[in-house]
C-alpha cells in the first residue's frame, strides 16, 4: 500500500521553482560577499595586515602544555604573513620584518648569542613538537631562521600567503636557551597584504 502510494504520487510542481529562487539567492550572496572590503586586524603588539576579518596575537606567553613553567624572559608576539622565498626550498630560511626584529627579538639576546655565525635556537609548534633551527643575520642585514625551518615547511604544509605565523621568542628556564613559538592560521588570501601602522602608533 505504501510502495503505490509513492509510485503514484504526483511530482511537487513548484520544487522546481523553490529550487531555481534558493540558487539564485546564493548567487547573490556570493557576489554580496565578494564586494566587501577586509577589515584590518587590531593589534597593539605588531603591525596589522589588511585582512578578512580582525585578529591580534594573544598578549600573552605562548600557551604550549608541555612548555608550562619553561618559559623565562618572553617577547610579546608579532605575526608574520609567509612570502614565496619563505617557503622555497632552495631558500631554507623564514626571514623577519626589521621593525619586528628590532621591537620584539634584539631585546632579549646576550652578548654571547652570536647572530652573524648564527645562534642555535629551538622552534615549538602549539603542539609542543620541537625542531633545531639557527638564528642568524645575514650579510644583508636581514634575520631570518634556517637550518630546519624546510623541515618545518615540509612537517606544516606551509604555503606562501596563505599561512600567517605568529612569532615569540623566550629564554628556557632550565638551560637559557633561545627559543621560539609558532602558532599558524590558514587565511583565503593569496596576495602579499599590506601592513598599516601599529595602533600605538596612532
Amino acid at each position: 500500500m505504501i510502495l503505490l502510494a509513492i509510485k503514484h504520487a504526483k511530482p511537487d510542481e513548484k520544487l522546481p521553482v523553490a529550487l531555481l529562487e534558493r540558487a539564485d539567492q546564493r548567487s547573490r550572496f556570493t557576489e554580496e560577499h565578494a564586494k566587501t572590503e577586509p577589515k584590518p586586524i587590531q593589534s597593539s603588539h605588531s603591525q596589522t595586515y589588511q585582512h578578512f576579518g580582525p585578529y591580534s596575537p594573544p598578549d600573552c606567553c605562548p600557551p604550549v602544555r608541555s612548555l608550562s613553567g619553561l618559559i623565562g624572559a618572553c617577547s610579546k608576539p608579532f605575526e608574520k604573513q609567509l612570502t614565496p622565498t619563505d617557503v622555497r626550498t632552495d631558500q631554507c630560511r623564514l626571514s623577519f620584518n626589521k621593525a619586528d626584529v628590532e621591537n620584539f627579538l634584539l631585546p632579549l639576546l646576550n652578548k654571547s648569542d652570536d647572530l652573524v655565525r648564527g645562534t642555535p635556537v629551538t622552534v615549538y609548534d602549539m603542539n609542543g613538537k620541537e625542531c633545531s633551527m639557527t638564528f642568524k643575520r645575514w650579510a644583508s642585514k636581514f634575520h631570518v631562521l634556517t637550518e630546519g625551518w624546510n623541515k618545518f615547511c615540509k612537517e606544516h604544509e606551509l604555503r606562501k600567503y596563505e599561512d600567517f605565523v605568529t612569532v615569540w621568542m623566550f629564554r628556557h628556564v632550565r638551560t637559557g636557551e633561545l627559543c621560539f613559538v609558532f602558532s599558524l592560521r590558514r587565511m583565503p588570501v593569496f596576495n602579499l597584504l599590506k601592513r598599516g601602522p601599529r595602533a600605538n602608533d596612532n
